[in-house]
């Protein structure tokens, strides 16, 4: 069970990391603000239908069972969700998301999808009401039924109590997790949570549980593992026709699915009449693909170099970037008596690491200086508070004063440093040589304990990291206050104050009622988050996609929208084939 753990949490990690991009430090030109897309493709009034979309996977898809946990979505929303992110709160509707950080804890940012509607009659029970007409995919053995209650009921129950599903990793084993599931009639699904949980549930179970037709044959281990893809039916706009391990993954469009475009009104969706994954772990790889056309977008791994290098030979190339919705910070251990646990110590290490100048040489400008606990993206901007306006010990901890740094160390009985250890990863390791540099530099000596990818996240899901760990917060889902939150795994401090403990209750019993209730809860508590000093602040690098001008309707964005979700927006995209061939491709 442990090892099987272990696999769950490293994909899921795995994940969160791809979000994260880096880039080399040579000079740049002066970047735009943040969140800005050059120049921002024009959507056609007339959409174009037909089309393949063309992507890069990184990888094999390790399954296609969301209850198998194995990763934290479904591929190409073949499965869907009750809620998720809504499309016309974005830029091609309102402009009010930009749909690169999820919906920041704001229930209003969501719209239904499965379900039509949902409501919380009492503290302990959410009901979803299920659109009528939605069919599961016509193949056998659901020969395009309609969904029903207890269809979602069944996945429900599934999904938080089999014992490798990410949801009942998370929430069941902490009692967090629905406790009854019920069909009220065809159409009406309830569902029991705790009370001091229930609006945390309502955007898990709402906005994180991916729907698979129940009647599939799972095979004698009740999974659908990832090579009995042909097994797997859902009810999202792309069917899988094809899948050659290693090379390629073909998908064709749902004839019957049920959704239109909210912004370009009563259009039938998908657009796209199918879409191609082509499986290239290799990174020169991907970038010829890209270069020759056989990719329309990249977005993983895109590098500021990249973007440069591509652009240069294709000016008509269009480009984007955002603050990520993942940031790593140097997390040292509060529990063990470590000189650590003095606030000033923390803040002389934090003095001695040149964030801006991380900023401007290593990450080219691409970086914002502050990007915790909140991102600085459209979303969070009733929560986010820029550093000028932060206190004076944030402000300092985000400033570079090696004097003042020995100053502080010599006050707390380190006049002459202290040793420490780093626990990272083997791909971490040469951004945190840097760090290393400039600790070292007020007499912090810190070693590098640099282990092999899944034994740096087995010693995280563990625990037994000595000193200090180097991992990432996903301020996407900020609300949930992760790293400083006792119950939670990404806890890698140990830190412990009923502050931050009552705040995450009252975000908690407010999600999915109260919005303005939420930001204010998320506005008063980010800023005294900052002042306790906690990590080692690291700048938050800015993620690249770049995508080519036949790729319309897409503006960038690859998380939108929801609950951290990935592929909302394949919904919405057309190829403009004919401009494709035009530009002799």
């Amino acid at each position: 069970m442990v090892k099987k753990l272990i696999w769950l949490l490293v994909s899921c990690l795995m994940v969160l990391s791809l979000l994260v991009a880096s880039c080399g430090g040579e000079e740049t030109e002066e970047p735009e603000e943040t969140g800005q897309v050059e120049p921002a493709p024009e959507s056609s009034e007339t959409p174009k239908y037909g089309g393949i979309f063309n992507r890069i996977a990184l990888g094999e898809y390790s399954n296609i069972d969301y209850a198998a946990g194995q990763t934290m979505f479904t591929p190409f929303t073949m499965g869907e969700e009750l809620l998720g992110g809504d499309w016309a709160r974005g830029p091609a509707g309102t402009g009010e998301n930009d749909w690169s950080g999820g919906f920041a804890g704001f229930i209003s940012q969501l719209t239904g999808k499965l379900a039509e509607s949902w409501e919380m009659p009492d503290d302990e029970t959410l009901l979803y009401h299920l659109r009528h007409g939605i069919k599961w995919w016509n193949k056998p053995p659901a020969n395009g039924r309609e969904l029903t209650a207890e269809d979602i009921v069944w996945n429900l129950e599934r999904i938080f109590t089999t014992e490798l599903s990410y949801l009942h990793n998370s929430y069941a084993v902490i009692d967090k997790a629905p406790t009854d599931y019920k069909a009220i009639d065809k159409y009406t699904v309830e569902v029991t949570v705790p009370a001091k949980w229930q609006g945390l549930m309502a955007t898990v179970v709402g906005d994180f549980a991916w729907h698979l037709y129940p009647g599939v044959d799972t095979g004698d281990d009740d999974i659908l593992d990832a090579d009995e893809w042909q097994n797997f039916i859902g009810t999202g706009p792309y069917m899988i026709t094809n899948w050659v391990t290693d090379s390629y993954i073909e998908y064709e469009k749902n004839p019957d699915y049920w959704m239109t475009d909210p912004v370009l009104k009563g259009n039938e969706l998908p657009y796209c009449g199918g879409a191609k994954e082509s499986i290239i772990p290799d990174k020169s790889t991907q970038l010829a693909a890209f270069r020759t056309g056989k990719a329309d977008m990249m977005s993983w791994g895109v590098t500021l170099e990249d973007v440069q290098q591509l652009t240069a030979a294709e000016p008509e190339l269009e480009m984007g970037h955002w603050p990520s919705a993942t940031i790593s910070h140097v997390w040292p251990r509060l529990d063990k008596g470590l000189p650590w646990d003095d606030i000033n110590v923390r803040l002389a290490a934090n003095l001695a690491v040149n964030q801006q100048e991380l900023v401007d040489d290593y990450y080219g400008g691409y970086a914002d200086l502050l990007g915790w606990p909140y991102p600085n993206l459209k979303v969070f901007e009733p929560v986010y508070t820029p550093l000028e306006q932060q206190s004076q010990i944030v402000k300092d901890a985000f400033g570079y004063d090696p004097e003042r740094a020995k100053q502080l160390l010599t006050d707390a009985g380190y006049p002459d440093g202290f040793k420490c250890k780093l626990t990272c990863s083997n791909t971490q390791s040469d951004f945190l040589s840097i760090i290393v540099d400039y600790l070292d530099k007020v007499g912090i000596e810190m070693e590098l304990e640099v282990l092999e990818g899944s034994t740096h996240f087995s010693v995280w899901i563990n625990r037994t990291y000595d000193e200090m760990f180097y991992a990432n917060d996903y301020v996407g889902n900020a609300y949930r206050m992760m790293c400083m939150v006792s119950t939670s795994l990404y806890n890698y401090s140990f830190f412990n104050h009923e502050k931050t403990e009552t705040a995450v209750q009252q975000i908690s019993e407010a999600l999915g009622k109260d919005d303005d209730k939420v930001a204010s809860v998320m506005k008063e508590i980010g800023p005294w988050e900052l002042e306790q000093i906690v990590p080692v602040y690291m700048p938050s690098p800015h993620r690249f996609v770049i995508w080519w001008p036949w790729l319309q309707n897409f503006y960038g964005a690859t998380e939108g929208g929801g609950y951290s979700n990935l592929d909302e927006y394949l919904n919405y995209i057309w190829v403009d084939s004919d401009m494709k061939a035009s530009m002799g491709y």
